[in-house]
């Protein structure tokens, strides 16, 4: 136990060192062993009520910030400790505050939401800025047991997609290997974010996912193209593609993305759902690989006799 330590050692460590400490210790829940550490001695009472070089707080000062953000996170949702730990699902939506994204990212990062497999975001109307921190922080690795992730109607952007998306090709182990649905419709990403995305899957991230929704962003004919390539290699799992509202895609993106289900590629899938394009070579491939295809203008498209199961598929946005 580091406040047990002699005071020579702990006198031995840089001040940095210390600090680096003394956050592996500050949960805001349960700031006791931090606050045993600064109590410690003269020297470490200096170190942790001094700022370092250009930072705006002392770690004292930020544990008490967050101390009190995120107890005004459990008063404003009506929450503990207690039952974050124990939590399976979270669904904020339209309860949740822009100023709260800070708070989340770090009770995700701190581990507060122990069991946590469900996280929905929908309609948060959250911008890129405030979202990035909550994206960096399930990029880095936390939530590994997190199976749904929907982030659809905030504005994640390109960027904060493209990071996310070199995170799961760096390490596809750590980053988000349980997730079985991500819901991404209404983030205005476009193909340049889809295809970042794309690389990382074709590359083994996510292998257990099952449903994959982009609707209503500004994808077109270069970011289907990279999802059906990314198809090839990964996404074996895939069941669910949702794609409806990309007003960008063109019966060419349609053809292609026919070419490639002949070929291979989305070997689970069962349901697709594309803009109310006229192609019959992509109706045919569907038909061929028992694909049944959703679209706005009339009833689904189903095979005679599918194999791909008589259930509806679930809603991804």
């Amino acid at each position: 136990r580091l406040e047990s330590m002699p005071k020579n050692r702990l006198e031995a460590l840089p001040p940095d060192v210390l600090r680096q400490i003394f956050r592996l210790l500050a949960d805001p829940f349960a700031p006791a062993s931090a606050c045993a550490l600064v109590g410690c001695c003269r020297y470490t009472r200096s170190a942790f009520r001094s700022r370092a070089t250009g930072a705006d707080r002392t770690e004292v000062e930020r544990l008490r910030l967050w101390w009190g953000r995120a107890t005004a996170f459990c008063g404003s949702h009506r929450t503990t400790a207690s039952h974050m730990r124990l939590a399976t699902t979270v669904g904020l939506s339209e309860s949740f505050a822009v100023a709260e994204a800070p708070t989340l990212a770090l009770l995700l990062e701190r581990g507060s939401f122990r069991r946590l497999c469900w996280l929905q975001l929908y309609g948060s109307l959250l911008s890129e800025a405030s979202l990035r921190p909550i994206v960096e922080t399930l990029a880095a690795g936390a939530s590994p047991s997190l199976k749904s992730l929907d982030l659809a109607g905030n504005h994640l952007g390109d960027a904060s997609c493209a990071m996310l998306a070199a995170r799961l090709s760096e390490s596809p182990a750590r980053v988000l290997p349980a997730l079985e649905v991500l819901g991404l419709g209404s983030t205005r990403i476009s193909s340049r974010g889809v295809e970042a995305l794309a690389r990382a899957l074709a590359r083994g991230a996510m292998p257990r996912l099952v449903g994959l929704g982009l609707r209503s962003n500004d994808i077109d004919d270069e970011g289907v193209i990279a999802l059906a390539e990314s198809g090839m290699l990964g996404l074996a799992a895939l069941r669910e593609l949702f794609l409806c509202g990309n007003d960008r895609i063109t019966c060419a993106g349609i053809d292609a993305l026919a070419a490639r289900l002949l070929g291979g590629s989305f070997p689970s899938l069962c349901w697709l759902d594309v803009p109310p394009l006229k192609s019959s070579a992509f109706h045919a491939a569907c038909a061929a690989r028992c694909v049944c295809v959703l679209d706005t203008l009339g009833p689904a498209h189903a095979p005679e006799n599918p194999t791909a199961g008589s259930q509806q598929p679930a809603t991804y946005e």
